[in-house]
């Protein structure tokens, strides 16, 4: 598979070479500058997450791309936020990772990327949710998959209504580095019915002693541009590369236009694990569980989203309380 996919590349690039010389002598290199920051103001209501209240900068993108043929361009973007693993006292801290740095070619119904690149597993999914900056997608929140890695991608149009993707990539995510010979390689399907319809099926597969695979499909319903409804179901066999340990769920949500600049929107999800062959109990109980979400969204001016919502965590286990909150979040890009 590796031979392969190399001897791919090289002949891709003689290709490539070949159109650059063809280039268009009027087309003058031109690149663009963006940010984007998340940030919200919460506050615990239910007895668990009472004390839980704070605002809080969760992250900020510094993002350049530069286009330096009609065909070649590359980005970077820097992730500014802080670690998962650190003491909630230490939020003050900021760490800059790169998300993405890639070189990116594109002709006609052919895109391919390569470098530290933007995954495809959930990329949709944040297209329909299109709040990011309230909460992450599903598989991403979830940890069923990074949302960049090193490697390279290759999407191809086939037709105006249906196109395919491969990506062949280390497997460990953007903030790791790869230190063995396994990869993880990933396909996906997405085929559109019109404006109204839009289905995508993906999986992925890498192996290091246990073999991991995930599955994941989306349809998308959109009715006269103003209502929108999502599901989704994901299923990841061997979680983190641990024998038998499989980690599955859906996700629902929708949206409603009032008018241009307010939105109503919600979202359930729900995240389960299996019980393994020894135990009584689903080996990820304690972080199994049901996320609901609900509120309206604001656009005052272009570039600005604010969101009143509300959200709660709702655990599988027993003896583990809900904990629900009320949220303004906000979205500003630069």
């Amino acid at each position: 598979m590796k031979f392969i996919f190399c001897f791919s590349a090289i002949l891709l690039a003689l290709n490539l070479s070949e159109a650059s010389a063809q280039e268009d002598e009027s087309f003058k290199p031109n690149g663009m500058a963006t940010g984007l920051i998340f940030a919200n103001f919460h506050q615990g209501i239910s007895s668990a997450s009472s004390n839980a209240s704070a605002f809080e900068l969760v992250r900020a993108y510094l993002e350049y791309k530069h286009n330096l043929s009609p065909e070649f361009s590359a980005r970077i973007t820097l992730d500014v936020g802080s670690p998962d693993d650190i003491s909630p006292y230490s939020r003050i801290r900021r760490y800059a990772y790169f998300k993405y740095a890639y070189g990116e070619y594109t002709r006609e119904k052919l895109k391919i990327q390569f470098g530290l690149i933007s995954t495809l597993q959930f990329k949709l999914q944040e297209e329909l949710w299109e709040r990011r900056y309230l909460k992450k997608a599903f598989a991403d929140e979830f940890k069923l998959g990074p949302s960049a890695d090193l490697g390279a991608s290759v999407i191809y149009d086939f037709s105006p209504s249906f196109k395919g993707d491969f990506t062949m990539m280390n497997g460990e995510g953007y903030t790791s580095l790869q230190m063995d010979d396994a990869f993880k390689y990933a396909v996906g399907l997405t085929h559109s019915f019109g404006d109204q319809f839009i289905n995508r099926f993906y999986m992925d597969f890498m192996k290091n002693g246990i073999a991991q695979s995930t599955y994941s499909w989306v349809s998308s319903y959109t009715h006269k541009n103003n209502l929108n409804l999502v599901f989704e179901y994901n299923h990841q066999f061997n979680n983190n590369l641990a024998d038998g340990k499989d980690l599955y769920g859906y996700s629902m949500y929708g949206k409603y236009n009032l008018s241009p600049a307010y939105q109503l929107f919600a979202r359930y999800d729900i995240l389960k694990s299996n019980v393994m062959n020894e135990g009584e109990n689903p080996w990820h109980l304690a972080e199994d569980g049901s996320m609901m979400i609900g509120g309206l969204q604001v656009i005052p001016v272009k570039g600005i989203k604010i969101a009143l919502n509300y959200q709660d965590w709702v655990p599988l286990a027993a003896n583990m309380p809900t904990q629900s909150f009320i949220f303004l979040d906000l979205e500003i890009r630069l």
